[in-house]
């Protein structure tokens, strides 16, 4: 059995999901490659993490993230954008197809870290050494504050805090690559998890680390769709939906004409190299158009904000951040 082939393999393997005669031949080629058992250990670690359940802090052990992004580094290096072959990176990637709608969506494989929960005010113990950096200083007033990028790395550090408003809540995080994983529920199982059933309270932050398997092309985007659900009774819920560049700006990316309203949000992303952080607690699904004349991404964000009913604000503390929400 090829690694490729077993890689693919290793969830439903770690979840007794594969039939008798799957797990027989990879009980197998475990037996015959002890470098094959060394892989699935590392994938097990990872994936243990990634099942804690709800209500539990993880805790990250010293160094563990080091290694995580010498081994993206190490694979950026052996492969071509254009030629990517599955890897190690690629296990959390679900096998389902994926369609790209309103632009460059990125199709790349990513890994997701085991998010790290963070109690303010910070402690000097929970800086990792400078791996965590600090929420912005002016949050947004919704779920996502910003989105950052570890030093001479492609890891993205998304982070969350709960609304003011919101004492406690559970919070579900997903890898999103079409918007209909944010209009349509049920296309979900399409999206990779990031965050599942993890409890939080206002007092702390929560911190995802993404990153890809390979550079990803100018005009790509990586887009996450954040929800939380408060412990209090009546309370309602929230998500938030980000597009982050994932590449560089492609300015060549063509304006929204009659498009919906997130993929034109994920346009301006990709072609002026702006985050933008939307609130879909009512899943958004006007058509819109915007002109993308000029440099300024704020233009073409409000066009589409009024077509839709939404305001935006430029966010204070982060480099080319927009927040947009209900009017």
């Amino acid at each position: 059995m090829k690694l490729e082939r077993a890689q693919e393999l290793y969830s439903d393997y770690a979840e007794g999901a594969l039939t008798p005669a799957l797990r027989q031949a990879l009980d197998q080629h475990f037996e015959a490659d002890p470098s094959a058992q060394a892989d699935y250990a590392q994938f097990s670690s990872v994936y243990a993490l990634l099942e804690q359940p709800a209500g539990e802090e993880l805790d990250v052990p010293l160094g563990f993230r080091a290694k995580i992004l010498e081994r993206v580094t190490a694979q950026q290096t052996q492969h071509e954008v254009a030629a990517a072959r599955p890897s190690w990176l690629g296990w959390f990637v679900p096998p389902a197809h994926r369609r790209a709608t309103g632009g460059a969506f990125a199709a790349l494989a990513v890994i997701v870290v085991a998010a790290v929960l963070v109690t303010h005010p910070s402690k000097p113990d929970l800086d990792r050494g400078g791996m965590l950096p600090t929420l912005t200083a002016e949050p947004t007033p919704g779920l996502v504050q910003s989105v950052d990028m570890q030093a001479g790395t492609s890891y993205h550090q998304f982070h969350l805090h709960l609304p003011p408003s919101v004492a406690s809540a559970t919070v579900n995080a997903y890898v999103i690559t079409a918007t209909e994983q944010i209009t349509d529920p049920s296309h979900l199982a399409d999206a990779t998890p990031a965050v599942s059933g993890q409890h939080l309270t206002n007092h702390q932050g929560l911190q995802i680390p993404i990153a890809p398997v390979a550079a990803p092309p100018a005009g790509s985007t990586l887009n996450l769709l954040a929800q939380y659900k408060p412990d209090a009774a009546g309370q309602p819920a929230g998500a938030e939906a980000v597009f982050t560049p994932f590449g560089a700006a492609d300015p060549a990316t063509p304006a929204p004409v009659n498009t919906s309203f997130l993929d034109g949000m994920q346009a301006v992303a990709a072609r002026y190299g702006a985050t933008v952080i939307v609130d879909v607690s009512s899943a958004p699904t006007q058509p819109v158009t915007a002109s993308f004349a000029g440099a300024d991404p704020a233009a073409p964000l409000a066009d589409m904000a009024v077509i839709a009913g939404y305001t935006v604000r430029k966010v204070s503390g982060s480099e080319n951040t927009y927040y947009l929400a209900r009017s």
